[in-house]
């Protein structure tokens, strides 16, 4: 029995289940409370499944994805997040990204924090919209725990984490029941740091040099530190 075959298994018991359920009422509750929602998705696993389960219930909602450019993101990759939420069911695909991308390449530095959460998402309230599903996680680190638990918001829009309370092994065993599209990147990275460590962030990023990112970058991705841009890497 292989891991993904565990994981599927881990979807039927009744932990899993009820932090499933959990997290449908959370996202019910929410549609009930505001009228404008949107959902961010990354295209990691966890925007993945909150994506998912917030389309179940509102299959018109907004889906916002912020595009890292072709420096951090290889192209081929790119396309497939945008694919992955249209098989997912997205509907309104809105896509947003910073020219600083380009102009800067790997020395664009918190291009995320000035433009997406300083500028887009202020402009983002300004159209209306009310509350953002968003996939945080407790497990996945500290600040991120006292995030939810303090609910402690970084825009000006309040935020719902419907999977707060799950662990890596929700995630998987959630995608892998469901048969969800998910980003092919992971099945690199995953077989190397373990699926329970595996995280989509941007590559060959200065921000990340102090986790030692781009060393394991330099070997599964070393096709794209050269070439950024390219189709496949």
């Amino acid at each position: 029995m292989n891991i993904k075959e565990v994981l599927r298994e881990w979807a039927r018991t009744d932990e899993h289940q009820a932090k499933a359920e959990e997290a449908r009422s959370v996202i019910r509750e929410a549609l009930y409370r505001y009228s404008k929602p949107y959902v961010a998705f990354s295209g990691g696993k966890d925007s993945t499944c909150v994506l998912h389960l917030v389309l179940l219930q509102k299959p018109d909602v907004l889906v916002l994805h912020w595009d890292f450019g072709p420096y951090y993101i290889p192209r081929w990759l790119e396309k497939e997040f945008r694919e992955n939420a249209r098989k997912l069911g997205a509907r309104h695909l809105r896509i947003e990204t910073s020219p600083e991308y380009e102009r800067l390449g790997r020395k664009a530095i918190n291009v995320l924090g000035r433009e997406y959460i300083g500028k887009l998402l202020p402009k983002i309230k300004d159209e209306g919209y009310d509350l953002a599903f968003v996939g945080l996680r407790k497990e996945e680190a500290v600040r991120r725990r006292l995030r939810i638990e303090n609910q402690s918001y970084i825009s000006p829009i309040p935020e719902c984490w419907p999977i707060g309370n799950w662990s890596w092994k929700d995630v998987w065993a959630y995608i892998f029941s469901h048969d969800l599209p998910y980003a092919s990147i992971y099945d690199r990275y995953a077989p190397i740091v373990g699926w329970d460590q595996a995280r989509l962030v941007t590559f060959f990023d200065p921000e990340f040099d102090k986790f030692g990112s781009s060393n394991l970058d330099g070997v599964l991705m070393w096709k794209f530190r050269h070439s950024p841009g390219k189709r496949k890497a």
